[in-house]
């Protein structure tokens, strides 16, 4: 992994939350690489060329016709750290909470404490039992309390220096319909998302992974806010070893915010890339540079990492503020990726404003509609006239969700809408052209891309 140099110091961004492509092969009519001059409804042309990665505008539809409207994504988390080193029959607390990406309690109550399932990955015992008392019963609403403890089964058995404890929902059996168009989604986004468990047709529950230390005898006691979720990636197909599947363990730190975890936006866009992302064969043999703003923990990165493994002639570059780029940087220190830390709004660094970067991915940005001057700013910094920006947005306020849907609908209104301004008092979206590419579920699709000037 290579890790660039801070571009500027400035604290002036505002706002952050938080690929294996299929064969392209037979490949109809590609939404997001546009082979013609595209036109906007006044007649006005939009200058394009085709970007080195898009999606097929068929299999987008297919996904949004599959994914459900409602669709929610929890996540098992634990309530407080667990300890960052056990020794061998000591007993620690585990308590889990079922949440949404916010970290709210999620209001479709808890399945029953026989459905939670805690192991782990080696060679020990993992006794587990649930605590009963009165108080913990009047709380079983909204979480889950154990005591658990590591035990060696004989001693020939070797004791590990790491463990991973596993807590996860158990999978029930097979949904109604899951030979049906929504089954053929569920079935591969579970995969996706390892070890995730349907709790009904439009709730999946992310699996939860935490490292432990073993040693030998007691230690200084220290606690650890450090989370894994595990994901996983499948490499092109090939005539000679077929999928290849690669195994992504993102590091989530629960308690921090924006860029300490993975959000849901993030995960769509991902496995929306797995399942309909395609690189244009007409790109292929130029070198081209791909740029993540606000990558976050990671998740996307991983995914798109792995697909220009594939792909010689890419360089890809993610971007997060200057306090979140280490937790970024560990999670990609596997892979050949580039991390570069980044504040909106100032201007880019030369590695960014040089290259001819035709795509610009981002996830869950514009939620805070106040910071869109500094994240339009940079986008107006890379210099490539045909530069997109592929965008997912979860729709979590009316504010947001409809000023977006009037952009993409030519229905925007600057005088009474905008609120992000140029030095000369002009709208910066009035620079942009926003096309909505899909809506799946929550997480709307967009292609932003610059109007002829």
């Amino acid at each position: 992994m290579r890790i660039l140099p801070l571009a500027s110091n400035s604290e002036s961004r505002q706002a952050e939350p938080a690929v294996v492509v299929g064969d392209a092969a037979g490949a109809t009519t590609i939404a997001a690489l546009p082979k013609h001059i595209e036109m906007e409804p006044n007649g006005a042309s939009l200058a394009c060329a085709p970007p080195p990665l898009g999606f097929d505008s068929d299999k987008l539809l297919a996904l949004q016709q599959a994914i459900p409207t409602e669709l929610q994504l929890l996540r098992l988390r634990l309530r407080f750290g667990l300890p960052k080193r056990v020794h061998l029959d000591q007993k620690f607390r585990v308590v889990v909470d079922l949440v949404d990406e916010m970290g709210q309690p999620s209001p479709i109550g808890l399945p029953p404490s026989d459905s939670l399932s805690l192991s782990v990955d080696a060679q020990l015992i993992l006794k587990v039992e649930e605590e009963s008392s009165s108080a913990r019963k009047q709380q079983r609403h909204t979480k889950w309390t154990f005591m658990a403890s590591l035990h060696q089964p004989t001693d020939a058995v070797a004791i590990p220096s790491d463990v991973s404890l596993i807590i996860q929902i158990q999978q029930s059996p097979p949904l109604p319909g899951d030979s049906s168009v929504a089954g053929a989604f569920r079935r591969p986004f579970q995969r996706f998302c390892r070890g995730s468990t349907w709790l009904n047709d439009q709730v999946l529950v992310l699996p939860l992974q935490v490292a432990l230390q073993v040693v030998a005898a007691e230690a200084p006691f220290e606690t650890s806010t450090v989370c894994q979720r595990v994901f996983c990636a499948s490499l092109p197909r090939t005539s000679a070893g077929g999928e290849k599947p690669r195994l992504l363990v993102i590091e989530e730190h629960y308690g921090d915010a924006m860029g300490a975890h993975v959000w849901d936006a993030s995960i769509l866009l991902s496995f929306v890339l797995l399942e309909a992302g395609i690189a244009s064969s007409e790109s292929l043999n130029q070198h081209q540079t791909v740029v993540e703003l606000g990558s976050g923990c990671g998740l996307f990165a991983s995914v798109l990492t792995t697909f220009c493994s594939s792909q010689a002639e890419f360089t890809a570059i993610f971007t997060e503020k200057p306090e979140c780029t280490a937790r970024l940087q560990h999670n990609l220190q596997s892979m050949d990726a580039m991390v570069l830390p980044l504040e909106w709004g100032e201007p880019l660094p030369a590695i960014l404003s040089s290259a001819d970067v035709t795509v610009v991915f981002a996830a869950d940005v514009l939620y805070n509609w106040a910071a869109h001057e500094a994240l339009l700013t940079t986008l107006d910094g890379f210099t490539a006239s045909h530069m997109q920006l592929l965008l997912a947005h979860k729709r979590r306020g009316h504010s947001s969700a409809a000023k977006m849907d009037a952009l993409a609908a030519g229905a925007y209104d600057p005088a009474t809408q905008c609120g992000v301004k140029t030095d000369t008092n002009e709208c910066r979206w009035s620079h942009w052209h926003v096309e909505k590419l899909a809506a799946l579920g929550r997480i709307d699709l967009f292609r932003v891309s610059r109007r002829a000037q």
